[in-house]
């Protein structure tokens, strides 16, 4: 048996010294799928509070590595996308449902190609032919990187598996992987995919983006895992985790102008649009704090230490123990 210590997103455990700043563009999203709530949230912000965000961004660009990643709901649906990009001096991560025509995307490579395209595929919406030709445009354009995940909705758990078959073919430029989702958002992942689903699963999922550090034979061991490996066998998805990860490398920053130590922390740290951001800047290398919030996301940190273990209490007594 072992004991996990400590499961974290391996690109920020390896990049300490760089901080992964996620930029809510918008709740707006034309998509509404039932495993994902987001689009109750819709709304456009304004430019003004925009620019003191670019503003601030690029200034910690100056001070620190810095790395921005523009999420929403669907930024490309926001009318300073465009704009958004041309002004961020620092490497950008972009994810999109690849919803936007081939002539967007045109657009978005005549301004820069230096940044990530991470792609969540949506097979219940998405035209498969329309994402080939856009796929190809941007690598025959030499973007910088690819990712596509394809969302493993279980009830087209065979339209899903010959999807993912389809886009392995990318493999050689585009990272491909794949997220068992939760339809209605309720239920946990084994109650809609079958062992035998998963054991035809697993060992296809190449694309392991956490760190494991675990106690075995009171021996610490570390070993990379994928989510959806954690989620379907080491963690139970009836129980929460207080995340310590906004105490990390890593900072949330919404159009409204609120800075937040991490995504589902309520209270931010200070709001761009109120306050000087230089007066602040202690605040985001110190944010030791516990999220407040009873859930995790896909940065989770969970427990961060032992000493956060103490300060969470009794929270810890849900990271189960697992045989690997």
């Amino acid at each position: 048996m072992i004991e996990v210590l400590e499961i974290g997103t391996k690109e920020m455990l390896d990049n300490s010294n760089t901080l992964f700043s996620y930029w809510y563009v918008t709740g707006i999203c034309n998509f509404k799928c039932d495993y994902c709530d987001i689009y109750h949230k819709e709304r456009i912000f304004p430019w003004n509070t925009k620019e003191r965000i670019i503003e601030f961004l690029n200034y910690i660009g100056t001070i620190r590595n810095l790395k921005v990643l523009l999420y929403g709901g669907e930024p490309t649906l926001d009318p300073d996308i465009f704009k958004i990009v041309e002004n961020l001096n620092s490497y950008i991560r972009l994810f999109t449902n690849f919803s936007q025509s081939l002539d967007f995307f045109k657009q978005l490579l005549d301004i820069r190609k230096d940044m990530t395209i991470s792609i969540s595929y949506h097979i219940s919406h998405s035209n498969i032919d329309e994402t080939i030709e856009k796929l190809n445009f941007l690598i025959d354009n030499n973007i910088a990187k690819i990712r596509l995940k394809i969302m493993g909705d279980s009830r087209i758990r065979d339209k899903v598996k010959e999807t993912y078959k389809l886009f392995k073919s990318f493999d050689k430029d585009v990272e491909v992987y794949l997220d068992l989702v939760l339809p209605n958002g309720s239920g946990d992942i084994g109650a809609h995919w079958t062992p035998k689903d998963l054991e035809w699963f697993l060992p296809m999922q190449n694309h392991e983006t956490l760190r494991l550090t675990y106690k075995e034979d009171h021996i610490v061991k570390v070993r990379d895992v994928s989510w959806n490996e954690m989620a379907t066998t080491m963690i139970d998805s009836n129980n929460y985790y207080r995340c310590g990860a906004g105490g990390r490398n890593l900072l949330f920053i919404n159009s409204n102008g609120d800075v937040l130590p991490c995504k589902s922390h309520l209270t931010p740290l200070f709001n761009l649009d109120k306050d000087n951001f230089r007066d602040n800047l202690g605040k985001i290398s110190d944010k030791g704090m516990i999220c407040s919030h009873m859930g995790f996301c896909c940065e989770t940190d969970f427990p961060k230490t032992l000493v956060c273990k103490r300060r969470i209490g009794e929270q810890t007594k849900n990271i189960r123990n697992v045989l690997l």
